[in-house]
């Protein structure tokens, strides 16, 4: 089956766990880039957990992968707000997802990802998708080697 990453990353965290799915499942990868880059600091995370909160997407750089070639897509989002973050809203509301089995996930300071995910999955249903699986990786002042092992974990049951 193949499989496509499709991420966003402010932090880098979601970025390594993209990569650690990637490498691990041979999949393609594909970073999802706004088009005015955030800079880290309070007012990020506050505008840009409103707009999540709120169901915004951001205005995103062209998604040049072509997702029929990909039976299973793997979206990864940090969790704002208990939300994906606004450029995957922008991704998700651009995509036809008819017939794919997408897989959410998350990386987050807490450790419940339960909105965000009852958030992907009405957006990824509605547009024809299902969502086939799911899983978080708590990443908050943890070392990038921990988040990799989680990562591997966590990626395991998809390998088949």
């Amino acid at each position: 089956m193949k499989s496509l990453v499709v991420f966003y990353s402010l932090t880098g965290k979601t970025k390594l766990v993209s990569q650690v799915i990637a490498e691990s499942l041979n999949a393609t990868l594909f970073e999802i880039k706004e088009a005015k880059p955030r800079k880290l600091g309070l007012l990020t995370y506050l505008t840009g957990g409103l707009a999540a909160i709120t169901n915004r997407g951001s205005e995103i750089n062209p998604v040049d992968v072509d997702l029929k070639q990909h039976e299973r897509i793997f979206i990864g989002s940090p969790v704002w707000a208990s939300r994906p973050a606004p450029a995957i809203n922008s991704f998700i509301y651009k995509t036809d997802f008819e017939g794919r089995s997408v897989i959410p996930f998350f990386t987050m300071g807490g450790d419940n990802a339960e909105k965000a995910l009852a958030n992907i999955t009405a957006k990824v249903e509605r547009s024809g998708g299902k969502v086939a699986g799911s899983f978080a990786v708590t990443s908050q002042d943890v070392p990038d080697e921990e988040i990799i092992a989680r990562a591997k974990e966590a990626t395991k049951e998809y390998s088949s």
